[in-house]
C-alpha cells in the first residue's frame, strides 16, 4: 500500500490509527493556528472539504471534520501549528440510586459564607432547572447545549445536576453557568469542551465567573497533543480557578487523568469518611502526575448520598462550591493565590501526598482568613 503521508510532531499520534481502520471517510480534526482565525484559512480548508464545526478563539483553533483523502494537502498548510485527533473524555462519576448514606465528619457547610455574588463554571452533561437553583431566585444565570443545540437548561444523565447541587452544598447562593458537552451515557468530544471553555470566557466578567469545573478525564497519552490540559491552563492563565477531577482509576499509582494532571490546576481526589478515620477512596487516581508532578492537591468527600453522586467529580465540585465561599470573603484572589490558600486550610489524615495531596479543606480555616 502506498504510503502518502507522512507523520511529524505537529501532528497527533492518535490521528495516525484513527486513520488506518478500514472504511474511515472522514475523520475529527482539532486545527490549532500560528495566528488567530481568517478567512483566508478557512477558505483554504473548505476547499479541501474541511467542515467547520467550532472556532474556538481563546485557543485559536478550528473544529471539524475533514475526508481522510485530503490529509496530506492538509498538513502541509504551514497556517497550522499543530494538528489533534478530536477524541472524547470521560465524566468521571456515576448515579447510584439508593446509595448508602456514609457517616461524614466533614463540615462543608458556613453560618458565615455561601458564595454569594460569585459564579461557577460547569462543563458537564447539562443541569436539571430544580427548585434549589430557581428559588428564591434563579442561579441558572446561562446554559447552552453543545450537543444537540436545545435552549432551556435539561440534564438526560443526571450527572451535571447532581455535581451542580454538591456544590451548592457549600455555596448555595453562587451563580450557575452550565455548558452541556457531555451526553447520556458521559461521553464528550474535546471540540464541544474546548468551544464550551471558550463560551465561558465570553460570559466570564458578565456573570462574574471566578471557577470552573472540569469534572471529566480522559487518559494521558501524548503531553505534547493533550489539548483538555493546554485549554484548561489558558482557562486558568484567563482568571479562572480550573478545579479539575483526579480521576477514577486507582489505587495504581501515577494514574492521574488529563486536564487534571495539569501542574496549574487545582486537582481534587476522592475521600471516604464512612469508617473510623478518614481515607482516601480506594477508586480516586493517585499522582505522581506526568513529569513527577505532585498530584492531587487535596481530597474532598467522593460521595454525595443525597445526590445519588459518586466519583472525583462529586469531591471536585464540593471542592468548587468551597472556593466559591474564599472568593466571596476575598474576591480579590488570583487564581494562583486561591489554590494556594485553599491548601494552606487543609488538614492531612496521614495518607500518602501522592493519594491526598494536602488532606481535606477544614472550613473553619476558610472563616478564619
Amino acid at each position: 500500500m502506498k504510503k502518502f503521508f507522512t507523520f511529524t510532531r505537529r501532528i497527533d499520534p492518535e490521528i495516525k490509527y484513527a486513520i488506518s481502520v478500514k472504511g474511515v471517510k472522514n475523520i475529527p480534526l482539532i486545527l490549532q493556528l500560528k495566528h488567530y482565525i481568517d478567512n483566508p484559512t478557512k477558505r483554504r480548508l473548505s476547499r479541501m472539504g474541511f467542515k467547520i464545526k467550532y472556532e474556538v478563539n481563546f485557543l485559536k483553533c478550528i473544529c471539524g471534520s475533514l475526508p481522510v483523502r485530503n490529509f496530506d494537502s492538509l498538513k502541509a498548510l504551514v497556517e497550522i501549528k499543530k494538528i489533534f485527533y478530536d477524541d472524547k473524555a470521560e465524566i468521571m462519576g456515576r448515579i447510584i440510586p439508593q446509595l448508602e448514606s456514609v457517616n461524614s465528619g466533614i463540615a462543608v457547610q458556613s453560618r458565615l459564607l455561601n458564595g454569594r455574588a460569585v459564579s461557577m463554571a460547569f462543563i458537564d452533561t447539562g443541569v436539571k432547572p430544580l427548585p434549589a437553583f430557581t428559588k428564591p431566585r434563579r442561579r441558572i444565570l446561562a446554559f447552552k447545549d453543545f450537543i444537540t443545540d436545545k435552549k432551556d437548561p435539561f440534564d438526560d444523565s443526571g450527572h451535571g445536576t447532581a455535581a451542580i447541587a454538591a456544590a451548592s452544598v457549600p455555596a448555595a447562593e453562587a451563580g450557575i453557568v452550565c455548558a452541556r458537552a457531555f451526553d447520556i451515557s458521559g461521553h464528550g468530544f474535546y471540540s464541544d469542551i474546548i468551544a464550551s471553555m471558550d463560551w465561558i470566557l465570553e460570559l466570564k466578567e458578565k456573570h462574574n465567573i471566578r471557577i470552573a469545573v472540569l469534572n471529566f478525564g480522559a487518559k494521558v497519552k501524548d503531553d505534547a497533543f493533550d489539548i483538555l490540559a493546554a485549554a484548561a491552563e489558558a482557562l486558568w492563565k484567563s482568571g479562572l480557578l480550573v478545579v479539575a477531577c483526579a480521576g477514577n482509576l486507582g489505587p495504581e499509582a501515577a494514574t492521574i487523568t488529563s486536564p487534571g494532571h495539569n501542574a496549574k490546576l487545582l486537582t481534587i481526589g476522592a475521600m471516604d469518611t464512612g469508617g473510623e478515620k478518614p481515607s482516601v477512596s480506594s477508586w480516586s487516581s493517585r499522582g505522581p502526575a506526568s513529569g513527577n508532578i505532585d498530584k492531587p492537591d487535596l481530597v474532598m468527600p467522593g460521595c454525595i448520598p443525597s445526590e445519588s453522586l459518586i466519583g472525583t467529580s462529586a469531591s471536585a465540585s464540593m471542592a468548587a462550591g468551597v472556593a466559591a465561599m474564599l472568593y466571596e470573603k476575598k474576591p480579590q484572589l488570583s487564581p494562583d493565590d486561591a489554590k494556594s490558600l485553599l491548601k494552606v486550610c487543609c488538614a492531612s489524615f496521614g495518607a500518602l501526598k501522592q493519594s491526598q495531596g494536602k488532606g481535606y479543606i477544614k472550613l473553619e480555616k476558610i472563616e478564619e482568613l
